[in-house]
Formats: structure tokens, sequence, C-alpha cells
């Protein structure tokens, strides 16, 4: 009895990255542009190499972008090596409830132009993915990079036959990981400094006994401002988490002041105005510690 017989394997192409430059971090278009220098080894027929096939899967492709970019081939230890320049703005969906405490993964998928190409695609055994030491994101802390073989579901047949048994057509990728890091303490001063000032505006109306009115609508315009300031650079994501809370807390504490101060001066200090001068001298730290206690509880 003859054994059935046995698919022919893939043919096997090897992919490795080396980042050379991150720039155009867009927030509010989630992208951001990538160049890189991108190497495949093909362990196949010379005739069939495919590597001039790549393409960054979740790159974004304008009349003046170059792609790929080939700029070296030769043929060592039985395999085809390739070496291209590439730059691509590349899709992002960033993260920003925790903004300006969020960490954000920088990942880019190369795969084939044709999804049905029989290749199969993984990275170096070598050092797949690495960064230049000289490459600095202002603002920004770099991780480790990781590359790895992945694949994208085609929820379609695309038109053709599915094999026997195979339910999902998968296209073989290869994607690269960079995580990065906010550095928040750069981001507190130039993007809550109405936040800052409100508390402040808050503080003063405590102690001065005098405009106060008008301290506290500062107040409201100062926190208020900073709110559509932030709405302005920030895609409306990230005002559902910290920016958000922030805000809430912040006029929670404006309502809070006026509430206390009009109910001391005009209902308690009719009642008895010794209380009343001994609730209004605890009416500023609980004002500030209530602030900082709430603060403290949304950081991320």
């Amino acid at each position: 009895m003859k054994a059935a017989p046995t698919a022919p394997a893939e043919p096997l192409q090897q992919v490795g990255a080396y980042i050379t430059n991150i720039s155009d971090i867009d927030l509010m278009d989630d992208q951001f542009s990538i160049e890189l220098l991108l190497w495949t080894m093909w362990h196949g027929d010379q005739d069939q190499n495919p590597s001039d096939q790549l393409r960054v899967l979740n790159g974004i492709y304008n009349g003046d972008i170059q792609r790929f970019e080939r700029i070296r081939r030769d043929q060592t230890d039985g395999h085809s090596w390739s070496l291209y320049k590439v730059r691509s703005p590349v899709v992002k969906r960033w993260r920003l409830q925790r903004y300006p405490f969020d960490d954000q993964l920088l990942h880019v998928q190369i795969g084939l132009d044709d999804p049905l190409q029989p290749v199969n695609l993984d990275v170096v055994p070598k050092q797949p993915f690495s960064v230049t030491p000289s490459l600095l994101l202002p603002g920004w802390t770099l991780k480790d990079p990781t590359g790895y073989a992945s694949s994208i579901s085609l929820m379609n047949d695309l038109g053709r036959p599915l094999a026997d048994g195979v339910a999902v057509r998968r296209q073989p990728t290869v994607s690269f990981d960079l995580p990065i890091q906010r550095r928040s303490l750069l981001f507190v001063a130039p993007d809550f400094l109405g936040y800052l000032l409100a508390i402040g505006l808050c503080c003063m109306s405590l102690l001065i006994t005098r405009s106060r009115d008008d301290l506290i609508l500062a107040a409201v315009v100062s926190a208020g401002g900073n709110y559509v300031f932030i709405a302005g650079n920030l895609p409306v994501t990230a005002m559902t988490g910290f920016i958000g809370n922030l805000q809430l807390i912040i006029f929670l504490g404006i309502l809070y002041v006026v509430a206390a101060d009009e109910l001391i001066d005009n209902q308690l200090s009719l009642i008895s105005t010794r209380f009343a001068k001994g609730l209004r001298v605890l009416l500023l730290p609980s004002y500030v510690a209530m602030t900082l206690l709430g603060i403290w509880w949304i950081i991320p």
C-alpha cells in the first residue's frame, strides 16, 4: 500500500531589520514615520526570489514615498541575500487613556504583495531586529525591540477556493515591535499648567476675603481653557482616561470651594461665629488634601 503523497514544503524567506530613524509621531492622525534597513535571506530558487515583492503591510503609501529600495544582492552559503532601504509612514492606533503616563508599541508588519503566494516568512536567526544607538526620540524612552514570525487572518476566500480542512486563509508575515515609554514629567508643566493655575486660584480664594468671586471665575476659565487646549492636540479617546478624570476633580474642587465658602459665610456664621471660624481654618487644608488625594488616586 502506497503512502499518501506529502505536500511540498513552502520555500523559506527570512527577514531582519535595523531601524535608522523614527519621526513624525502624529497622535491626531494615528501614524508615525520610520526608516530602516531590511535584509532578506531567500532559501530557494534564485529566479523565484520574492524579496522585491515585500512591503510594509500597515504602511501608508503616497506618491512621494519610495516603498522599498534595493541597494544590494549577493549569493552566499546557498541562499540569496538582499538588502533594502525602507521609508514609510506607518499606521498606529495610539492608546492615550493614560496620557501622559502611557506606553506605546511601534509595530511594523512586513509581508508580500501577493497574499496567496506560497512562501513561508520568518525572522533571521541572529539579531532579527535592532535599533541604531544614535536614535533619540524627544520625550520618549526606547525599550528592547523584538522580531517574530506572525500572520494575518484573511476573513475571505478572495475568490479562490480554500484547501480541504482550512477554514481561514492566513497570510504569513513578519512583525517588528519597538516599545516606547513617554517621559511623563516632561509633559506635566506645558500640558497641565491651566489645571495647576486653577488649583492655585482656588487656594488664593480661600485666603483672600476680597475679590473671591473673580478668583473662582478665573479658576473655572483656566481649567476649561486647559481642557480645550489638550482636546485640540490629542484625539478624543485621550479625554476618556486620566485627563477626563483630572478635569472632573478640578471642577468638583471648585464647586467644593464655592459651596463650603457660601455655607460657612451665610449659614453657619449665623448660628455660631466661633464654629464657622474653625471650619474656615480647615477649609483650605481639606481642599488641598482632597485634590491631591484625588489626583494621586487617578494616576495610572
